[in-house]
């Protein structure tokens, strides 16, 4: 199976909101990490963006 930035894009219409500069696809690397409760999640986000990490939170 190819890697996704070895897939070739289809152009996106000129007048498409938002339409990204250059590439179209930008890899990124995260991590997930499943808490107990809502109280449990508020304090690793507090923890892991005092020490600088670009975090965001999610509910499932």
């Amino acid at each position: 199976m190819p890697k996704s930035q070895e897939i070739p894009l289809p152009d996106l219409p000129a007048d498409t909101y938002g339409k990204p500069k250059g590439k179209r696809y930008r890899q990124q690397f995260g991590v997930i990490a499943l808490v107990g409760d809502e109280q449990a999640q508020k304090a690793l986000f507090a923890r892991l963006t005092a020490e600088g990490l670009n975090c965001k939170v999610v509910n499932t």
